[in-house]
């Protein structure tokens, strides 16, 4: 059996999701299984599982393996601080840990190795292995387009806001979204500073003809309060703010980031799956980690 890791929000599942789509391609013998340990116990992130709930796929989850009270003792051993793949070792399953490559948030005793995506690896499909990563990369997506994009197509807009959205992005002249994540990543040390946006904008302002700018971020007060520090005073006159979609339906400003043209943001993931489902001809991403 091969096992993949999955956790976080929608950023995160998607593009496991996205490996899972690519590894069941090329090795579609062998037993695949979602690893969906954290989405049980009481340290769910975020929703739970949400590309169910937003796109409707099923996958094949470890927890289906087993008996529920077997199942419900591996989660509670797992909020200990015993994971998953630790767990099946110690109990017997001769496996090992593909990891990618700077991702260490994992405990095993057993054999690891590390994997940098895009790359080769030698294996033996016929033995246990956990994939342990995040897989945000171009490669997987690359190779594995036409199932994804299948998979990943958002409900139509029902909402009046969200529609006339919809409708000023399709009338735009480049239409860019500017993506500014705080949260998590602010506490990670790993928010991009205020000039790092205000030098973006800067410069593709002053490449390209952009009619309309969308401001998409998990701390709308703290963008409007920065404002001149990141530069949208300078767009004022173009800009919407984007701040209507809330709790449950945060995603869909991921839906309207991948209808505009081009895509200025920062070290996120939620913007990465923006830019992959983007399918505007000629689109532009400009990030901090591409």
């Amino acid at each position: 059996m091969h096992i993949i890791f999955m956790n976080g929000g929608l950023g995160n599942q998607a593009f496991q999701y996205i490996f899972y789509r690519w590894y069941r391609k090329y090795v579609p013998q062998v037993d695949t299984v979602i690893d969906d340990s954290k989405f049980w116990g009481d340290d769910v992130p975020h929703f739970g599982y949400e590309l169910q709930r937003i796109f409707g796929i099923k996958v094949p989850f470890l927890s289906q393996r087993f008996p529920v009270d077997v199942w419900q003792d591996m989660v509670t051993k797992r909020q200990q601080g015993i994971d998953i793949a630790e767990q099946l070792r110690l109990n017997g399953m001769p496996i090992s840990v593909v990891r990618e490559q700077g991702v260490t948030n994992i405990k095993f005793n057993g054999e690891i190795r590390d994997l940098v995506a895009g790359g080769a690896i030698e294996l033996n499909v016929n033995k246990n292995i956990y994939w342990h990563g995040y897989w945000l990369s171009n490669s997987f997506f690359n190779e594995a387009k036409q199932e994804v994009q299948e998979d990943f197509v958002f409900p139509p807009f029902t909402d009046s806001l969200n529609l006339q959205l919809q409708d000023k992005i399709n009338r735009a002249s480049e239409p860019t979204a500017i993506h500014v994540r705080r949260g998590d990543m602010v506490n990670l040390g790993w928010s991009a500073k205020p000039e790092y946006f205000k030098n973006r904008i800067r410069d593709f302002k002053a490449t390209h003809d952009v009619s309309l700018w969308l401001l998409f971020s998990d701390d709308i007060p703290w963008c409007e309060e920065h404002a001149e520090e990141l530069g949208l005073l300078d767009i004022a006159d173009k800009l919407l703010i984007v701040d209507n979609n809330k709790e449950e339906d945060y995603w869909r400003d991921v839906q309207l980031m991948s209808l505009c043209k081009n895509r200025i943001s920062d070290r996120s993931s939620f913007s990465f799956l923006a830019r992959v489902l983007c399918e505007y001809p000629g689109k532009e991403d400009v990030a901090n980690w591409l």
